[in-house]
């Protein structure tokens, strides 16, 4: 399904949104510019805007945008294998103490 409603537009902008939210504009401000809504947040958000009666899911807290764009979608994922040659201290073997 595609939507092109983000969460924002929903709630009527970031003032609006913040004032129903009970939070600082400059915060619901940052996470639009971001594309982001913190996930501690996440839940406080669908809830208020389905009490609200927002037509609002899951996908538009998640994603307060809208989706990542189609053509993006054929791009390689990224690899996220770290390598590291350095052993923590965990992993080292632990050396018997020499007897004196």
């Amino acid at each position: 399904m595609e939507r092109n409603t983000s969460v924002f537009a929903l709630f009527g902008g970031v003032r609006p949104m913040a004032r129903k939210l009970d939070e600082p504009a400059s915060n619901v401000a940052a996470w639009k510019r971001v594309g982001r809504i913190p996930a501690e947040k996440q839940p406080h958000v669908l809830a208020v805007g389905l009490k609200l009666g927002l037509p609002i899911t899951a996908e538009h807290v998640v994603f307060p945008l809208g989706r990542p764009h189609a053509a993006y979608a054929d791009l390689p994922s990224q690899d996220a294998r770290v390598f590291c040659d350095r052993q923590s201290d965990s992993q080292r073997t632990k050396t018997a103490e020499p007897k004196i």
